[in-house]
C-alpha cells in the first residue's frame, strides 16, 4: 500500500511539473529581448542578452551578473557584442565567467539582426553547454 501511495505521489507531483512547464518556458520567452526594438538602455538590453543567453547555454544558472560589454565594428555593416557574465551555478555556488560573442548586421541602424553567437565559459564539468539553444535564441533576438 506504501508504495502505491508514494506512486500516486510523484505521478502527481509530476503532472504538476507538466503543467506549470508551459507558463515557465512562456516566462522565459518574454525575457529575450528583440535586437530590433532594443532602444535606449544599452546597458540594459546586453544585460537582458547575456542572461537570455547564459540560461540557454547551461541547465539552471543562478545569480547571473553582467561584467562588461563592448561593441565593435570588425567591418562595414557589422558589429560585434561581446559581453563577459558572472554566473554560478544553482547547485554548487561555484561562480563561472562566461563569453560571448553576438555577431550583428547593423546595415539598418534601427532594426540590428543577429547573424550568430558565440559563446564560451570557464564551467569544466562534463555538460557542454547547449549550442542549440543558444541557436534557437538568434531567431527570438530578431523578432
Amino acid at each position: 500500500m506504501k508504495a502505491t501511495l508514494s506512486f500516486g505521489a510523484l505521478l502527481l507531483a509530476c503532472l504538476g511539473l507538466m503543467a506549470t512547464g508551459p507558463a515557465v518556458r512562456a516566462a522565459d520567452d518574454d525575457e529575450v529581448p528583440s535586437f530590433k526594438k532594443r532602444g535606449d538602455k544599452e546597458k540594459e538590453f546586453v544585460s537582458q542578452v547575456g542572461k537570455a543567453i547564459v540560461k540557454a547555454a547551461r541547465a539552471s544558472p543562478a545569480k547571473l551578473e553582467l561584467d562588461e560589454y563592448k561593441f565593435t565594428d570588425p567591418k562595414k555593416d557589422r558589429k560585434d557584442l561581446t559581453i563577459k557574465m558572472n554566473w554560478a551555478g544553482a547547485i554548487t555556488k561555484k561562480k563561472y565567467v562566461s563569453t560571448i560573442v553576438v555577431k550583428i548586421d547593423s546595415s539598418d541602424d534601427k532594426k540590428w539582426e543577429v547573424l550568430n553567437v558565440e559563446y564560451k565559459d570557464d564551467d569544466i564539468s562534463l555538460l557542454k553547454p547547449n549550442s542549440a539553444k543558444i541557436q534557437e535564441l538568434i531567431k527570438k533576438f530578431n523578432k
